[in-house]
């Protein structure tokens, strides 16, 4: 449901979408999926076992593979209002997880639902790119770390921040784009009624290659150095 003005009909508001956080619920640990296995232009691999993206991990089922994942780091992606709604990730719990909250769009979200954050459609995913930058800067820095892995990300649904992640990831250690697209759209699997389309990452891969491509792009909009790129395709590519 989406909103255009306020309920005395005066100046519009920004278009609002409510949440309905109790069917966003059922797909706690869903949308899961390993991201190792690509190949890359340099004929190497992504490593498997090592990063892993999903949608919110307020449940976790015994049955799901993520109970059996031996993790050292979990990076939510979610506001602080999501996390209320839905519930803290059941993995920060575990002894030896450390726990990083990136909380993306604590300025959208409140209780009633978020503000859409890009008022031209299919620009959305690319919103999420420049809106963030700071906390994607943060993320990647993370990825840089040594001995964060095995790591896991997520945000509520796992397909907007984190699908946003994982193709500029994915772009960084020089998987194809149709891999990413790939990725990308393997959400539509558990989210079969809002399919993603791979129109949605245009304009993404477009700032990508208006900046000389990935390297460009990571140093100048998202401010990560060469030397931390270095270190995440070092960590997360097979030799």
């Amino acid at each position: 449901m989406v909103s255009n003005k306020n309920p005395d009909d005066q100046a519009p508001e920004k278009p609002r979408v409510v949440v309905d956080f109790e069917l966003l619920r059922s797909f706690a640990a869903q949308n899961f999926r390993d991201l190792g296995g690509h190949p890359t232009a340099s004929i190497r691999r992504v490593r498997a076992g090592k990063i892993f993206r999903s949608s919110h991990l307020a449940e976790v089922p015994p049955e799901s593979p993520i109970s059996k994942l031996k993790l050292r780091t979990l990076v939510t992606l979610q506001s602080r209002a999501e996390v209320k709604h839905l519930g803290s990730p059941q993995p920060a719990t575990r002894a030896g997880v450390r726990w990083e909250h990136i909380p993306m769009g604590d300025e959208w979200f409140n209780d009633q639902g978020y503000t859409r954050i890009a008022p031209e459609p299919g620009r959305e995913h690319l919103a999420l790119v420049m809106h963030f930058r700071e906390d994607w800067l943060r993320f990647f820095k993370l990825l840089a770390e040594r001995d964060v892995y095995p790591l896991l990300f997520h945000c509520s649904a796992g397909r907007d921040r984190t699908g946003v992640g994982a193709a500029m990831l994915l772009s960084m250690l020089g998987v194809a784009r149709d891999r990413i697209v790939a990725d990308f759209l393997e959400s539509n699997l558990v989210f079969k009624k809002i399919p993603l389309a791979a129109e949605q990452l245009d304009p993404v891969f477009e700032l990508i290659d208006e900046n000389g491509g990935i390297e460009g792009f990571m140093r100048k909009v998202i401010g990560l150095a060469p030397t931390e790129l270095a270190i995440i395709q070092n960590d997360l590519l097979e030799d």
